[in-house]
């Protein structure tokens, strides 16, 4: 009985020593493989993150591995400090999680997710540490978590069966039935685990799993405004791609832009929009809540003001001289004037200098470029004479020069020409209510004044039309905007910038779901299209669209049409000279009725 007894025991300790071996064994070949992965796949000098649901020896065996390699530095994740948030940290773009089922992977997963650390589009080693009966179901379950929750794909799952370490991945868009909904999952190699181990196959278990054809797949949209521009590029994309586009926008009736900006967000992080756009700006706020392509367009926002007037060609004739030499031109006139009278009753002179009137006639026919009455006939006066004519074609000269130009054109009012200007001339502004945040943000003291005075318009053409209506209202809106408005009314001489220096860049871009698939694919397309050229030749052809809509004006370059109208002036001129001749009769008529019969 006790020799019973004894084989009995030692056949128990035969068999706990044995299974304590193959677990040895195991766990050997498990660290072997994991650093086996890491070796050849992980970026050498990039952080790995270590990651584990439960203290176990697993972990700890490959963290002493990896770190007697030195050539990777370790960031360890237990239980209890996977919820700690770093909002700076840096992304880590190699991540392996030890785990024993799918709960665990669930509530690990949603931790690191919440960390800024993490990066969806990093290489993820699974690594279950407990033999199960069906290892591609749970390998299925592990990567379809972390496609839900973090949005990432570039999973390997280790699972040990028998003697094997079997390990699944898993390829989106694969075909039309394989889209962005996980269905199965490739076994892509396996450990065998003899000896010191091997894979049996070579090959990457990373590989580029971007495809160039989404065979159809659908992606869904969500657009805050119809632009022309971003219609034809995505157009270009989903052609190129072979996808089907789903637009998704349930904005209510009367919604502003921000309203309809906020519900686009909403829909893309409750993930009902893959993509949204629609001239939107790249907001620093927005980047950590999502995914942005690379800025395709640069938006320069200014200040448009009232274009200047233009001065009449009465006001602009009368400025060419300045008012002192105005007054010495007629000083001088009626001084030479009372000097031939002068000389001439001295000399006995003929009639025509020898009354006060035929002097001042005379002179004044000097004056103006006509024949005079008669020549004078002493040296004094024929001196005095000359000088005058001197004189008078001197002035002339000048005053005919400047004469065709201002008749041509007269020249303008000054414009407003810096900010400081449109504050201190008590103009009301005002822009639209998504530019107001540029403003609020910005450090400059003027613009806490703007934001204090402006004044709301629901659109930049509201805002246009005020300045061309007032002539007494600013505006500060995208330079593109009011150039196509512009174009498309026909009116380029009431909206003027105001500067080449009171601006802002606004910075167009996409959003994308936070860790999208179809990140690198539109980023190297968007890449290509602005590097080429293609997107600033849509933007200029939609410009020149728009100006020849209406564009009707002549646009002769090289000559002037001088016309009658540009004479105006002169008739002006003529018929005060009538009027007062006409009203010099009248004095004489009435000095000689009232000599004859008074």
């Amino acid at each position: 009985m006790k020799a019973v007894l004894l084989v009995s025991i030692l056949a128990l300790v035969t068999a706990h020593w044995e299974n304590r071996t193959i677990q040895q064994v195991e766990q050997r070949h498990l660290v072997s493989c994991v650093v086996t992965i890491v070796e050849r796949h992980f970026p050498v000098g990039r952080t790995i993150q270590l990651s584990s649901t439960a203290d176990d020896g697993h972990a700890k065996s490959v963290l002493d591995a990896i770190h007697r390699l030195e050539l990777w530095p370790l960031q360890v994740t237990g239980p209890s400090k996977a919820s700690v948030s770093r909002p700076k940290e840096q992304k880590i773009s190699s991540c392996i999680i030890y785990t024993t089922n799918v709960e665990g992977i669930r509530v690990h997963a949603e931790m690191l997710y919440a960390r800024s650390s993490w990066d969806s589009r990093g290489l993820f080693l699974i690594v279950v540490t407990v033999k199960v009966p069906n290892s591609e179901e749970l390998a299925l379950s592990i990567i379809r978590e972390l496609w839900e929750i973090g949005r990432g794909y570039n999973v390997v799952v280790v699972v040990q069966q028998d003697d094997l370490l079997n390990l699944y991945t898993w390829f989106p868009y694969s075909s039309h039935d394989n889209c962005a909904e996980i269905k199965n999952v490739v076994l892509i190699n396996q450990w065998v685990m003899e000896g010191e181990g091997k894979f049996v196959r070579e090959g990457s278990l990373y590989p580029y799993k971007i495809p160039s054809n989404f065979h159809g797949c659908t992606m869904n949209f969500s657009a805050l405004k119809n632009w022309e521009i971003e219609d034809k590029l995505y157009s270009q994309y989903i052609l190129i791609h072979n996808i089907t586009m789903n637009y998704v926008n349930n904005f209510p009736v009367g919604a502003t832009n921000m309203e309809k900006a906020a519900i686009c967000l909403l829909n893309l992080w409750l993930r009902e929009s893959d993509l949204i756009f629609g001239a939107l700006p790249l907001l620093v706020e927005e980047i950590s809540n999502a995914d942005y392509t690379f800025p395709y367009l640069a938006l320069k926002h200014n200040w448009f003001v009232p274009c200047p007037k233009p001065l009449s060609r009465l006001q602009r004739l009368s400025h060419i001289f300045s008012p002192s030499v105005w007054v010495a031109i007629v000083f001088a006139l009626f001084l030479v004037s009372v000097v031939s009278w002068c000389l001439a009753k001295q000399s006995n002179d003929i009639r025509s200098y020898s009354t006060m009137s035929s002097a001042l006639y005379n002179i004044w026919a000097v004056t103006v470029g006509v024949s005079v009455t008669g020549k004078p006939r002493c040296l004094r006066l024929k001196f005095l004479f000359v000088v005058f004519v001197w004189y008078c074609s001197a002035i002339s000269t000048v005053f005919q020069t400047f004469l065709t130009s201002f008749l041509v054109d007269p020249g303008y009012d000054n414009q407003l020409t810096s900010l400081n200007e449109i504050l201190n001339s008590g103009i009301e502004f005002g822009y639209t209510g998504d530019i107001k945040k540029f403003f609020t943000l910005s450090s400059d003291l003027r613009h806490k004044e703007v934001v204090e005075r402006t004044e709301i318009c629901s659109t930049p053409e509201v805002c246009i039309d005020r300045i061309r209506e007032t002539g007494n209202f600013a505006t500060f809106a995208p330079v593109w905007v009011v150039q196509n408005y512009t174009n498309i009314i026909n009116d380029h001489s009431t909206v003027c910038v105001l500067n080449d220096h009171d601006y802002e860049f606004v910075f167009i871009t996409t959003y994308l779901q936070k860790g999208s698939f179809f990140l690198e694919s539109l980023n190297k397309f968007v890449t290509l299209y602005t590097e080429s050229g293609l997107i600033h030749r849509m933007v200029k052809d939609s410009v020149c669209m728009s100006r020849s809509i209406r564009n009707n004006t002549d646009v002769s370059e090289g000559y002037f049409v001088f016309t009658l109208s540009h004479l105006h002036i002169v008739f002006y001129i003529l018929y005060l000279g009538h009027g007062v001749s006409f009203l010099m009769f009248l004095c004489e008529v009435f000095y000689h009725f009232l000599l004859r019969y008074v």
